[in-house]
């Protein structure tokens, strides 16, 4: 059996490309490496409004609904109110109703399957994995930032990594407002985040290019005082930065792989929904004209996805290097500027998906 497509890694990307595709009437196959979707969890859960009408979830994955945000440095912070609800949600559960819709549209997954490599015969590919070889005419990869399909198609990523770490801290918290930590002796590179649950419990990181673990410890003492209870550690790379190319003959990446980060922030779910359905849109129109050159994937899906996101990301990269590249003294004096003239009320029209 040749499948149309075959989708490597079951997160929300790959599960929404994969229901998108299987509504046209195609055979798709999305292979996840771990036992269970959705586990283990490799984000902090912080979406904006958007969430629901590119995804399709419901109401029910809803932990938290955010009014606000607070940016500190050193002794300053600047308070920012959201116009619109920003939503804390419970990716674990996120991830099942994705992969529930998916197999709903008749995609099948299977699990513990991990993604080896492929090759070439005449006009479809064959998929190596640890659990045998599966035939298709497309392989979409969105197996994250270090993508194995990437690698195996040649397909060069940037260079930006990060590595963030995040636990669920046990604390005082305020439940409407999110909390960004700026400065060299939290970061220097990137922030500390606090994400509140509720009153009692929040999602507590940092990332950084190096000394990640370091950093991590010294904002937790910082932040809580030391001595906390936490649960639900987990720990992973962000790869940010414009690719050059997100396609190959037969083989596109989305989502993470493709980098679809936003690279101030470092949040994807939102730009990866996105890339999806771009990606969907290409991948039908493949099949359906029997096309699955790099140049057909470059002009209906490559090019296509950065007319929508390239800016986004340019924008972002240059704000992200922009404030890292200031002092400490430099950023708290940003801030205190801010607290007293009409940029906050700008910067509270502004759009998070935009940052």
């Amino acid at each position: 059996m040749i499948y149309d497509v075959v989708v490597v890694g079951a997160g929300p990307v790959g599960c929404k490309t994969a229901e998108l595709i299987t509504k046209k009437g195609f055979k798709v196959l999305v292979l996840e490496e771990h036992p269970e979707v959705g586990a283990p969890v490799q984000c902090s859960g912080l979406v904006s409004h958007r969430i629901f009408k590119l995804s399709g979830a419901s109401k029910d994955v809803i932990v938290n609904r955010v009014k606000g945000a607070s940016f500190y440095c050193k002794e300053n912070c600047v308070e920012l109110k959201s116009k619109k609800t920003v939503y804390v949600i419970d990716r674990e559960k996120f991830d099942k109703e994705m992969a529930e819709k998916s197999e709903n549209s008749g995609a099948k997954i299977k699990t513990s399957t991990k993604f080896e490599n492929y090759k070439k015969i005449k006009n479809y590919l064959d998929v190596k994995t640890n659990k045998g070889n599966f035939q298709t005419k497309i392989l979409i990869g969105c197996d994250g930032p270090n993508s194995t399909v990437a690698r195996a198609a040649k397909i060069k990523l940037p260079d930006n990594v990060l590595t963030g770490i995040q636990v669920t801290a046990e604390y005082n918290f305020d439940p409407d407002k999110v909390e960004l930590w700026f400065g060299s002796k939290i970061c220097p590179d990137f922030f500390g985040w606090v994400i509140p649950e509720n009153e009692k419990f929040a999602r507590v990181g940092l990332a950084s290019s190096k000394k990640v673990a370091e950093r991590f410890d010294n904002f937790i003492k910082i932040r809580l005082k030391g001595k906390i209870k936490f649960k639900n550690k987990l720990a992973g790379p962000i790869r940010y930065g414009l690719i050059e190319n997100s396609i190959s003959d037969n083989v596109i990446l989305v989502g993470d792989a493709a980098c679809h980060i936003k690279p101030f922030s470092g949040g994807g779910i939102i730009y990866s929904l996105i890339g999806a359905k771009f990606a969907a849109e290409a991948c039908v129109k493949s099949l359906e004209e029997e096309n699955y050159s790099s140049e057909f994937f470059k002009e209906n899906y490559d090019n296509v996805w950065k007319n929508k996101l390239a800016w986004p990301i340019k924008k972002g990269l240059f704000m992200k290097n922009s404030i890292h590249s200031f002092s400490d003294w430099q950023l708290s004096l940003l801030f205190s500027m801010i607290n007293v003239t009409k940029i906050k009320k700008l910067l509270e029209f502004t759009d998070m998906d935009l940052l």
